[in-house]
């Protein structure tokens, strides 16, 4: 799976790719199970999938991506028999149970999110996207969450805005689509 991620030749000049494994470290739950797939997403997991067949990540900087240079964190997850598709369903479901906002545990501290649909996604045979922010250290952090599928692999981006500004659309669109165009 690794040959299917992006690389710098992918990406606009001046882009950076880090082949670290980038896995999230730690234990998020949401007091609404009807919310956890939406932490799970953050996380490169989907409870309702089940555990992944295979899984690549890396994170890439983006630049020359109109609002300079912006991390993106990414992921493609190969799920067995229909797994992909209830990663995606299961978080489709969850923004539209959980828009009023929820409070997720993160290694023992709470925090509270608001939850907004991200219609940019696009790409692969189902995409979705949510923006979820918190407000953990006291000022707003948008986490913007792109999940797309193509066949039994999703490609999870989760990129995060600096405190009090939102992640520039442009940084995910110059990860996402040259990542959607090498999975098709």
């Amino acid at each position: 799976m690794a040959k299917m991620l992006i690389t710098e030749s992918d990406l606009p000049a001046g882009s950076l790719v880090s082949h670290q494994d980038i896995s999230p470290r730690g234990k998020v739950t949401a007091d609404d199970p009807a919310c956890q797939p939406l932490v799970d997403s953050m996380l490169f997991t989907s409870a309702s999938a089940g555990p992944p067949a295979a899984a690549v990540n890396q994170l890439v900087t983006a630049t020359g991506a109109g609002a300079g240079a912006a991390g993106v964190r990414t992921a493609l997850v190969a799920y067995r028999d229909r797994g992909a598709v209830l990663a995606m369903d299961g978080l489709q479901t969850a923004v539209q149970a959980c828009a009023a906002g929820f409070t997720a545990t993160l290694n023992g501290a709470r925090t509270r999110f608001t939850v907004a649909p991200d219609n940019q996604a696009g790409g692969g045979q189902q995409a979705t996207g949510v923006v979820l922010t918190d407000t953990m250290d006291g000022s707003p952090e948008s986490n913007d969450v792109w999940l797309v599928r193509s066949e039994n692999v999703v490609a999870y981006f989760v990129a995060v805005g600096l405190p009090g500004s939102s992640v520039p659309r442009a940084a995910m669109t110059a990860v996402a689509v040259p990542q959607v165009r090498k999975l098709s």
